[in-house]
């Protein structure tokens, strides 16, 4: 046997010896960034290990780790449908779980400087300048730990003016706020509960940047990111709907005095606490034409429809959240439907007519 046959043998057992992805043990990486890469393992400050909660399975990127012989074979279930938009590949059943969607993370660009090398303090001094702005949108949200995030949130309130241009399209307003979502719900480093409240004050003030803009934007529109969706729409169209999992929440009405837009925002119950939902929380901005408050709507009604599955004809709680920026939110008050329809898969509230308030934030339950 020659020296190139003993080549391939060699080769071809050292191949056949190697370990599957998904099958190897966490200890044998001892650097933090291949513990990260494998895809599998978690970084502990020290050493690397594996998740221990199926409550983690949407943080796994390798799909061998959840199937048979995988080290989570027992614990994760690998997806159906993967999706190119998500980096998710397991979860605690195989379909995807809207609450813990993972977009990819960027790693390039850092969280306290743009990727020129201006600091935020540098950034928000230069916000009148609209050429500027692309240096704070290279600012990384995604890896920024809870401090940076806060204060990007607080750059990007300071170029509330240059947002509302009309060359900047509103995605780079959304990728803020869901990236802000993501970050917040997956950060491994114990938050208090200051922190968090900080956070999610700053996150809705980004949210009333983005509805001043859509305001002038578009008459009607919506984008959906899972987690987090967003649409807009005319008094004249007398109904908006948010799609969620496996539902959609609608509002109709009859009557306004002038014209105007209702803008809605709908996220994820367990983002925020939130473990007895039947649909998304969803935030109602009722606005004229000139973006002033107005609550002159009429004969507003909340539909609930179910898109999978049976229905029960019970009544259900519609609940009405005070503090969105709590975690988890504080209720204000209740809201009783009609018997649901089981056989349209729908439930109803109807809500005082004018109303009372044209911000309102609420969910179902189950």
């Amino acid at each position: 046997m020659n020296s190139f046959m003993i080549l391939i043998l060699f080769l071809v057992g050292l191949a056949s010896s190697a370990v599957a992805p998904g099958t190897g043990e966490c200890s044998a990486y001892t650097q933090q960034i291949d513990c990260l890469n494998s895809g599998y393992c978690k970084w502990n400050g020290s050493s690397c290990v594996l998740y221990t909660s199926n409550q983690d399975c949407y943080r796994i990127d390798e799909i061998g780790a959840c199937r048979a012989n995988g080290k989570y074979e027992s614990l994760c279930m690998p997806l159906d449908l993967l999706n190119i938009e998500y980096k998710n590949v397991c979860g605690i059943t195989t379909t995807i779980d809207y609450n813990f969607v993972r977009y990819p993370i960027v790693t390039t660009g850092y969280p306290h400087f743009s990727i020129s090398g201006l600091t935020l303090a540098q950034l928000k001094v230069a916000k009148p300048q609209i050429n500027f702005l692309f240096q704070v949108l290279t600012v990384n949200i995604q890896i920024a730990p809870n401090k940076e995030l806060q204060d990007i949130l607080d750059l990007y309130k300071e170029y509330e003016v240059t947002f509302q241009n009309v060359t900047v399209h509103p995605y780079y307003l959304e990728k803020c706020l869901f990236q802000t979502l993501q970050n917040l719900r997956d950060d491994t480093q114990p938050l208090s509960s200051t922190d968090k409240q900080n956070t999610l004050t700053k996150f809705w003030s980004i949210v009333q940047v983005y509805q001043k803009k859509m305001a002038f934007y578009s008459k009607h529109y919506q984008t959906n990111y899972y987690f987090l969706n967003f649409a807009q729409t005319t008094f004249s169209r007398l109904y908006i709907t948010i799609e969620g999992q496996d539902h959609t929440t609608s509002l109709t009405w009859v009557k306004y005095q002038r014209n105007g837009y209702i803008q809605a925002v709908s996220y994820t119950p367990k983002l925020f606490g939130i473990n007895d939902a039947l649909t998304d929380v969803v935030y109602i901005n009722v606005i004229a034409e000139d973006g002033i408050s107005f609550i002159n709507i009429e004969n507003m009604e909340i539909i609930y429809t179910q898109t999978t599955g049976t229905l029960t004809n019970i009544s259900r709680q519609l609940k009405f959240i005070s503090d969105k920026t709590q975690i988890p939110h504080t209720f204000s008050s209740s809201l009783t439907s009609t018997p649901c329809d089981e056989i349209e898969r729908t439930c109803k509230f109807t809500l005082p007519s004018p109303l009372i308030d044209s911000q309102f934030i609420f969910y179902i339950q189950k």
